[in-house]
């Protein structure tokens, strides 16, 4: 049996695109992860870097010094926070992972920069021959945040990482078609190299999808309190939306809390948004099924923004959603190829809530339905396919 070990630092317990990997190849291959936390999957081992990496250096002066800059620097919570300082100490951590006898791969799955760097560095340092899928998810060079300090302290690492790193990737994949591309023209890689493979949430066999409520059209935006995603936005959109038609709930994990708290108290000025408690992920689908419109609303204020295609747009397909959102490219696509929902005219709350209040009750319905109908063919089935395929494809090298 062919052994695939998958790199993230991400907590694989809750990542659904590694879930799904997982679930992919593991009837046909020898899984072994590296993440901040274990899958829950018990046939699985699992090894955790981070944890080593932290016991090793805490105290160290080096660690100290950065941990002090970083407080400077507004407790910047930075994509290579970690891998800074990985790359700082020549470490990654490495020391455990040698002495944990790890079964030598045929195959790693690398997700995001991270992941890359982390399995570029067990393959030299081992002498593994294995060979490399690059899950990428977002577009890393060039515009992954709009923030100063993000330009000027962490975009050279990730240059020099993705440049470093370049010649161990076999076979390279992100979210959608226009990071797809851009990683072709950055890469010089030929067109149509860098495959496809969708945030898309598993399919869902729910009941056909709710009726309207008789009193009100409910919205439902889900996700995380992130401020860079400015969700104030979709606050602001119900002063142009009557309180007596329209209700908006948000269902939010607190990431950030002081955020969160800010979007709270700017919704006491509307008596038609509400907040209600996140529920675990196996249970968000069934939860938003008892709503009518799925929202979105994102500016592009840099590449990955203004090319998103989010894992909630696919969660709203599956929970029998209308779909209303900013033009954002990649959603539109598909909102439009579906006939699922509409997208607003401008990234303003005004061009959304006027867009929101042309789609009429009938009309939110044969949205929902068409959710219905294209629920199967939005799913992550074809994905799950996709994995096996690179995967397969990989070993016959």
């Amino acid at each position: 049996m062919k052994t695939v070990l998958i790199v993230t630092y991400m907590p694989l317990h809750k990542e659904p695109r590694v879930i799904r990997q997982i679930q992919a190849l593991s009837n046909d291959y020898q899984i072994f992860t590296i993440g901040s936390t274990p899958s829950n999957y018990n046939n699985i081992t699992h090894y955790s870097t981070i944890s080593s990496f932290k016991k090793k250096y805490n105290k160290h002066i080096v660690f100290k010094i950065f941990r002090k800059l970083n407080k400077y620097l507004n407790r910047l919570k930075i994509l290579l926070n970690i891998n800074i300082l990985n790359i700082l100490f020549n470490d990654l951590g490495l020391e455990y992972m040698l002495s944990q006898n790890i079964i030598k791969p045929d195959i790693i799955i690398a997700h995001d920069l991270n992941g890359l760097y982390l399995s570029s560095e067990l393959k030299k340092k081992h002498k593994w021959e294995c060979k490399i899928h690059f899950d990428a998810h977002e577009y890393f060079p060039n515009q992954l945040s709009s923030s100063f300090k993000w330009k000027l302290f962490i975009r050279p690492i990730v240059l020099w990482v993705l440049k470093k790193c370049k010649n161990d990737i076999s076979i390279m994949s992100t979210v959608c078609d226009g990071i797809a591309r851009e990683y072709e023209k950055f890469f010089k890689y030929p067109a149509g190299s860098v495959r496809v493979i969708t945030n898309a949430a598993d399919y869902n066999n729910i009941s056909k999808p709710l009726n309207l409520a008789e009193d009100k059209i409910r919205l439902i935006h889900h996700g995380g309190a992130i401020k860079e995603r400015k969700l104030d936005l979709m606050i602001k959109m119900m002063k142009y939306l009557d309180p007596e038609k329209y209700e908006l709930t948000f269902m939010l994990v607190k990431s950030n809390p002081k955020y969160y708290d800010y979007l709270v108290k700017l919704s006491k000025k509307y008596i038609n948004i509400k907040f209600i408690e996140p529920v675990p992920f196996s249970e968000i689908i069934n939860t938003l099924n008892s709503y009518d419109i799925g929202v979105y609303l994102i500016l592009p204020e840099h590449y990955n923004h203004k090319h998103c295609l989010p894992n909630k747009l696919f969660e709203f397909i599956q929970a029998r959603l209308a779909i209303a959102i900013g033009p954002s490219i990649e959603m539109k696509k598909m909102v439009e190829q579906y006939n699922l929902g509409i997208a607003s005219e401008r990234f303003t709350p005004k061009s959304l809530a006027s867009s929101i209040k042309q789609m009429t009750p009938e009309k939110i319905m044969e949205y929902k339905m068409n959710a219905d109908k294209y629920a199967k063919k939005l799913s992550g089935e074809e994905n799950m396919v996709k994995i096996r395929d690179i995967v397969a494809e990989l070993t016959r090298v």
